[in-house]
């Protein structure tokens, strides 16, 4: 009788063991996702891009700023010193078709279509200025696109715009101790989370700072604005508007814990 009931009780304990088991890989799996979505912030995967040749290069705007776009993405200097970039060798930009629903804290985006194939084929050069022209495109649809950058004083615009979304998403590159500023962002180091921008639509200019010792900030204002860090080696900025503009300081300075 002793054995009998020492049998059953290593088969409870083995089925107990097989139970958390379970539960541990079903944590691995689904928690980290549904921790990702507590902001409302939708993940968006850059597309691809694709440069024509006349329309790839270096584009100098003045006072030693200069711009590339090619195939491994858009990057922004001053002199040799990198002040932002997007993702290596995706699209840098994205449009969406949806709304976004609630307010605060609470808001959430319902993404109905996503536009991220870019197809850049004209290049226009003003003083201070340079327009890349082409088409967003995906199996749910095309918009036409643009992505200006202009020199303004002592900041950098670029202005992502896709005609007839609801949205635009710049895909950009995830630098070291990106850093929110209030009353945006959290005053801190941001990691592997998503946030809005503000608690509603406020006229918040800078988002953010980075180790590159850029400020950086994310419009229109009025506009619902996100941030989003969960994807390694991204900062996906969020606007719902059909145009979105990063602005940037052109210049580095001493960004401090």
């Amino acid at each position: 009788m002793w054995r009998t009931d020492r049998r059953v009780s290593w088969s409870m304990v083995s089925l107990l063991l097989s139970l958390t088991g379970a539960l541990v890989l079903a944590a691995i799996i689904w928690v980290p996702p549904a921790l990702g979505r507590d902001s409302g912030i939708r993940p968006v995967q850059p597309g691809l891009l694709v440069v024509a040749p006349e329309a790839r290069g270096v584009v100098t705007l003045g006072a030693g700023r200069a711009v590339q776009l090619d195939e491994t993405g858009l990057r922004v200097t001053n002199g040799s010193t990198l002040l932002f970039r997007t993702v290596r060798g995706g699209s840098p930009m994205s449009a969406l078709l949806g709304e976004v629903e609630g307010s605060g804290g609470d808001r959430v985006e319902q993404i109905s279509a996503v536009m991220s194939n870019l197809d850049i084929d004209r290049l226009s050069i003003k003083p201070g200025e340079v327009t890349w022209s082409g088409r967003l495109t995906s199996s749910e649809g095309s918009l036409p696109a643009t992505i200006v950058v202009r020199l303004e004083g002592a900041r950098l615009v670029v202005t992502a715009e896709a005609k007839g979304a609801d949205a635009v998403v710049v895909h950009s590159a995830q630098e070291l101790g990106t850093r929110g500023r209030a009353p945006g962002l959290p005053d801190r180091l941001l990691r592997k989370r998503a946030w809005w921008v503000g608690g509603g639509a406020p006229p918040v200019t800078d988002a953010y700072t980075t180790e590159l010792g850029v400020i950086v900030g994310v419009g229109p204002q009025g506009s619902h604005r996100g941030v989003d860090l969960r994807r390694m080696g991204h900062t996906d900025l969020h606007a719902w508007s059909p145009r979105e503009t990063v602005t940037m300081t052109s210049y580095r300075r001493t960004v401090q814990e």
